[in-house]
């Protein structure tokens, strides 16, 4: 994705506003060549201190421009709101595979499991219990 940006005072409030230009750019085909391109504008506005703590950053050399803030930003945002698929695998293997994990990790809850293991949290929470219960598991 390329994104280009452009900042401007509005002459009656003297808010800064940051105006994005985002390109994005379709899939390119088997050959490499690209089949489209489509641009919407998105505006925002942002506090004078955001706008302040945005500059700092890049004066300080954490990013290479505004721009580059932003797409970082957008991009770290979106990445974590990408939809996961959870596995749906039998109770027997889900049991299986927590029990090897326990073995291969520190502390670690429910939560945890389900992330690494791509499990539902809630039966994942089940089983540890059940797990516990038997002395399988050592609650912390």
């Amino acid at each position: 994705m390329l994104f280009h940006l452009c900042v401007f005072t509005h002459s009656r409030t003297f808010k800064k506003y940051i105006l994005l230009t985002v390109q994005l750019l379709s899939m390119l085909t088997q050959s490499s060549t690209l089949t489209q391109t489509t641009s919407k504008n998105l505006s925002i506005e942002v506090s004078q201190k955001d706008f302040e703590k945005i500059n700092e950053l890049v004066s300080d050399g954490l990013f290479n421009d505004v721009d580059d803030f932003l797409n970082e930003a957008i991009n770290e945002k979106l990445g974590d709101m990408e939809p996961i698929t959870l596995r749906e695998i039998p109770y027997e293997q889900q049991r299986k595979e927590i029990i090897e994990y326990a073995k291969t990790h520190g502390d670690f809850d429910a939560v945890d499991v389900s992330d690494d293991l791509l499990l539902d949290v809630f039966e994942v929470n089940d089983i540890m219990v059940e797990l516990i219960k038997e002395g399988i598991l050592e609650e912390l």
